[in-house]
């Protein structure tokens, strides 16, 4: 019986080991193959001391100030870094003269972001007829301009660089735009306009800056101000007329009668906004409408420039001038030229049309540029 439980216990135990033997065999088998699909949800709470999803910094306390290297630049409010020396894009409302995103000296583009005279990289001699020219024997690539800012949605942007038509680019539905030109290494003069959904045109914007050899020279914050218009500019003191024109969606439109600010919109999905102006009250006399948009909150608020301004004859006769014509004869020519002169490297002191034309507090060479540009002699 113990031999007889021994072998029946062997037999037992092989067969439940089977199952984990393997044997070759003939028959054929088949794989199933599953495929998962996976999201993921990046959460980021700017803040927290915490980089994550979709964040480039966070620190609390800091606002993105203008920092004039890339080791001190700071974190803004949405944890984005703000403008600094060294970030590839021309910041010229900080007095950068170029921007080749790094704060390295002899590369025509210096630490502080300032241009570098020709040749004043290292690198040879040019004494003792040795050919050397100095500087640097690296390939340099291509010098482009590069430019981004808000127009009006959907309509097209005339872009001017030294006073020549260098192309158009459409905006967005946003009026967002992005353009790219080839451009000749030294100081360049850019000029960029539109016409909004009516017709009516906008100013010229202006901004002088340096091209630096062999590098994109990136214009970012272009932001064309408001247009305004009105079906009658000749009315009746107490007449209520229709003002409008076009920014950028949503964008909180500001209405000035001459200095004063009278009035506040927000601009429609499509740019348009509208403002029923009552005259009651105006003593018979012409009044300067202007508008522009502001955008963002607390110590990061961003203006546009005035737009150009409209005329509004109260109880009087008269005539509506380009902003140009700055004795109201009907023509752009040496006059105009000779009372610009006058106020040149001034504010344009009382002078109405205002000798500042492009209204950023200096007659200069921005409103010079927008004066030849309306030329009719």
């Amino acid at each position: 019986m113990c031999m007889l439980s021994r072998l029946r216990a062997g037999v037992l135990s092989l067969l439940l080991l089977l199952p984990y033997v393997g044997f070759a065999t003939t028959t054929p088998t088949s794989t199933l193959t599953t495929t998962v699909a996976t999201t993921t949800v990046g959460i980021s709470i700017c803040g927290d001391a915490l980089v994550n999803f979709n964040e480039a910094c966070d620190v609390p306390g800091e606002t993105g100030a203008y920092s004039t290297t890339i080791a001190g630049r700071q974190c803004d409010v949405d944890c984005q870094f703000g403008p600094y020396c060294g970030d590839g894009i021309l910041q010229t409302l900080f007095d950068e003269e170029c921007d080749d995103g790094n704060n390295t000296d002899d590369d025509f583009c210096s630490a502080d972001c300032q241009v570098e005279p020709a040749g004043f990289g290292g690198g040879g001699s040019s004494g003792g007829g040795s050919g050397n020219s100095g500087g640097s024997d690296e390939e340099l690539g291509d010098t482009l301009v590069r430019v981004e800012g808000i127009a009006y949605p959907n309509e097209t942007v005339q872009v001017l660089l030294d006073a020549e038509q260098v192309g158009t680019i459409r905006a967005d539905s946003d009026g967002e735009f992005e353009f790219a030109v080839d451009a000749e290494p030294g100081t360049a003069s850019l000029g960029l306009w539109s016409e909004d959904t009516f017709g009516t045109r906008s100013i010229t914007y202006n901004s002088t800056f340096d091209v630096t050899q062999g590098a994109v020279t990136t214009v970012r914050g272009v932001l064309l101000p408001p247009t305004i218009s009105a079906d009658d500019v000749t009315i009746d003191p107490g007449d209520v007329i229709l003002l409008r024109g076009q920014t950028a969606p949503d964008k909180t439109v500001q209405i000035y009668q001459d200095d004063e600010q009278i009035a506040e919109v927000t601009s429609g999905a499509n740019g348009v906004w509208e403002y029923q102006f009552n005259t009651a009250g105006l003593a018979p006399a012409e009044y300067l409408l202007r508008t522009r948009f502001i955008q963002g909150s607390g110590v990061l608020v961003t203006e546009s420039s005035f737009s150009s301004s409209l005329t509004l004859f109260v109880g009087v006769d008269g005539r509506a001038t380009t902003p140009t014509d700055l004795n109201r004869d009907g023509f752009v020519n040496l006059i105009d030229f000779s009372i610009m002169i006058f106020w040149w490297q001034t504010t344009g002191g009382d002078s109405d049309p205002p000798a500042d034309i492009n209204g950023n507090g200096n007659v200069g060479i921005e409103d010079f540029s927008i004066l030849l540009f309306n030329w009719t002699g």
